[in-house]
């Protein structure tokens, strides 16, 4: 069925594939594997190779968009945000955070504890990013949610030590599945003539200076307490997908 869709539509089917509890892990990771192929090549194919191509792309309209990751203090919703800002950038945008796991008196009456993404790009760039980066926040909850049952000695661990194998988890997911998505990007730039790369670097220019006139960031040092021990299966859950790293998420 998958093949008679459109591109986008492709893409979008094999990204609720990959974040469905109800399939299997194979299903899954072959799911996420073809849509992060598509997506890589579908974004590069989008980019037209002449002089006019590059100035429209140029002209391109950049926005923020948004990603929510409910969770407040005491869960892994910031470590998921850390991960998946690694992927973002990946995949070209430019990425910030804002922790609101603790309530402020700015905030509405009935407001979750949740952290945000922002991730800025071009807009079709965003319109295909975006739903990538949910879906990756979802395998995430999976892979870590698989990964700590797995093993039955992890219900003797201390309960804030086993957070912090959580959340390192959940940080290492994102940074391996950034891995693989910047090695498809590099395939998918390979695979086209140097007016591609030519483009791209414009792009990535004109975003830069969009950002540094439009953005204000604050860099906060948050000296988080860190576990190594799930550093190692959240990396490998990360890049599993892609069929080239380990199939297991064993610790």
């Amino acid at each position: 069925m998958a093949d008679k869709m459109g591109v986008e539509a492709r893409i979008e089917h094999f990204l609720r594939v990959s974040q469905d509890p109800a399939a299997t892990q194979a299903e899954r990771d072959t799911a996420g594997q073809e849509a992060e192929r598509l997506l890589a090549k579908h974004a590069i194919d989008r980019l037209t190779l002449d002089v006019d191509g590059a100035r429209r792309a140029e002209r391109e309209a950049i926005e923020r968009r948004t990603v929510v990751i409910a969770g407040g203090r005491g869960t892994t919703a910031l470590d998921v945000v850390l991960g998946l800002s690694a992927a973002a950038k990946a995949l070209g945008l430019v990425a910030h955070y804002r922790d609101r796991r603790t309530a402020s008196a700015w905030d509405e009456p009935g407001t979750k504890p949740h952290v945000e993404l922002v991730v800025t790009g071009f807009v079709s760039d965003l319109a295909l990013a975006v739903p990538l980066l949910e879906s990756l926040a979802v395998q995430a909850a999976l892979a870590v949610r698989a990964w700590w049952r797995a093993d039955p000695r992890h219900r003797l661990i201390p309960k804030w030590d086993a957070h912090l194998a959580r959340c390192a988890f959940v940080q290492a997911f994102g940074a391996g599945a950034a891995a693989r998505l910047e090695a498809g990007r590099e395939r998918a730039l390979a695979e086209t003539g140097a007016g591609t790369a030519l483009v791209v670097a414009a792009r990535s220019e004109a975003m830069d200076a969009w950002v540094q006139d439009n953005v204000a960031v604050r860099r906060v040092t948050d000296r988080r307490s860190f576990s190594g021990y799930g550093r190692a299966p959240g990396y490998a859950a990360g890049l599993r997908s892609s069929g080239t790293a380990q199939r297991s998420v064993g610790a």
